[in-house]
């Protein structure tokens, strides 16, 4: 009478196997998301260095920072932070608009 343990094991198939044409598709939606994300990564290095300048200005006549420019450029950065992990590859998380947007508290 043969053990429980002696049985041969379950071999079990990996999820979506089998599926090859959906890869592809997705390979080439991604690339489509990594050209926005670099278009949108441009933009933003313009709109850094216009609130760089603002900034400058402000704390050159006024005296000192101007927080709500601070926590926008913080926020840039972060946005540029994810988008650029998102376009080398080292992550599937898309950045803002579909995430959150800045820093959480």
């Amino acid at each position: 009478m043969a053990k429980k343990d002696d049985e041969d094991p379950v071999v079990l198939e990996e999820p979506g196997d089998g599926i090859e044409g959906d890869e592809d598709e997705n390979i080439w939606l991604r690339g489509l998301w990594m050209i926005l994300f670099i278009a949108l990564m441009w933009v933003a290095r313009g709109i850094l260095i216009v609130a760089a300048v603002i900034q400058f200005l402000w704390m050159l006549f006024g005296g000192g920072k101007n927080p709500h420019i601070a926590e926008f450029g913080e926020d840039l950065g972060d946005w540029m932070a994810r988008a650029t992990i998102y376009v080398s590859g080292a992550t599937e998380d898309r950045p803002f608009p579909f995430d959150r947007w800045g820093i959480p508290d």
